[in-house]
């Protein structure tokens, strides 16, 4: 009969042997020692703890809810000692010892887990590129080609690949993603990386702000000027009235070429180099008025955006947004109705449309 004695771990209750208790909080003060002047001690502390609970967890069993103090030994054996404890202790006690021949000290072998740690969504990738090797962008973007090529095939093995691997979440089964032996220095290590890291990054974020702070246009503009308010006045109903021309002759040229066809009279048309080309191809001909309309009617936009900024007073939105846009609309309805009573092709059009249309379906 032996005494057990019940210990927390990172807030994880386990019972060991009274001997193994006493090994246990021996380790635990030679590393919270070797770690006095190390700003990252606490975290350090907890993620040691949390691998010791882990190592425990992997001792019991449904019939066994003891950790005894030779398993306790081959735990404390494994994990290793935190760098900074006395050499001379360490050599004395080969529990605490890195260079002994454990499978961790070798090198443990890589393990296929799903890791979160700069995944995008379920860290088979992440999983997958620690396992292999390589960089997580070449595992993304193979899965995508396979996607690709398999017509949904990659997909499907992503999908069985999220069931089937388990995630990666105590440092132990990180480790063992990586291929990297899992001690109490190689804990201590990934720490103090992570943290370094995490002040790279705040010292890069300092100095791209410090450095778009000269650069950068002040973040409230002052208004325009009464001159810029009057030019922006009088420049905007000009560039409305020719944005609705120039939208009206594009919708009228796009309707007789494209309903054309349907008429003999127009058989003939585009003109030009095309004349009597009756099997060319229309859709060519209607790109190229978009085409040409657009050459126009972008800077034609481009210039009653910045009538419409001036007009407003360098607001956003205001009474001539509302203005400029019924007057477009007007335009463009009056244009097409004096288009449709001024130009008998279009009438005539439209009366053997219907007949073209039925000799098409025919």
């Amino acid at each position: 009969m032996r005494k057990v004695t019940t210990i927390n771990l990172n807030n994880n209750a386990y019972q060991i042997d009274e001997d193994g208790y006493e090994e246990l909080r021996a380790y635990l003060d030679k590393a919270e020692c070797a770690l006095a002047s190390n700003p990252e001690r606490a975290e350090i502390l907890a993620d040691l703890e949390q691998a010791i609970a882990d190592k425990c967890r992997l001792a019991l069993g449904p019939y066994k809810t003891v950790v005894s103090a030779a398993e306790i030994e081959r735990i404390l054996k494994e994990m290793g000692a935190v760098e900074g404890a006395g050499d001379a202790e360490s050599a004395a006690d080969p529990g605490n010892s890195r260079d002994s021949d454990t499978p961790a000290a070798a090198g443990a072998p890589r393990r296929m887990y799903r890791i979160y740690d700069g995944a995008m969504w379920s860290g088979v990738c992440t999983g997958l590129a620690a396992y292999v090797g390589v960089d997580v962008a070449f595992v993304r973007l193979a899965f995508i080609l396979l996607t690709i090529a398999s017509v949904g095939a990659g997909f499907l093995v992503y999908i069985l690949m999220i069931v089937l691997v388990p995630k990666a979440v105590t440092p132990a089964e990180k480790a063992a993603a990586h291929g990297q032996p899992f001690n109490a220095q190689e804990l201590v290590d990934r720490v103090k990386k992570k943290h370094e890291d995490f002040r790279s990054e705040r010292r890069e974020k300092r100095r791209m702000r410090r450095s778009a702070a000269w650069w950068s246009p002040p973040a409230i503009q002052p208004p325009p000027g009464y001159a810029a308010r009057v030019t922006g006045g009088v420049l905007l109903p000009l560039l409305t009235v020719l944005s609705a021309v120039w939208f009206s002759c594009l919708a009228i040229a796009a309707y007789v070429l494209w309903q054309g066809r349907y008429y003999a009279g127009f058989d003939a048309w585009p003109p030009g180099s095309w004349h009597g080309h009756t099997d060319f191809p229309r859709w060519v001909a209607l790109v190229a008025i978009i085409a040409i309309y657009a050459l126009l009617a972008i800077p034609i936009g481009a210039g009653r955006r910045a009538a419409l900024y001036y007009a407003n007073g360098g607001r956003p939105h205001g009474w001539a947004d509302a203005w400029s846009g019924l007057l477009w609309i007007a335009l463009v309805a009056v244009l097409l109705l004096v288009a449709w009573h001024q130009l008998p092709q279009l009438q005539e059009l439209l009366r053997h449309n219907e007949h073209g249309l039925r000799v098409i379906s025919l």
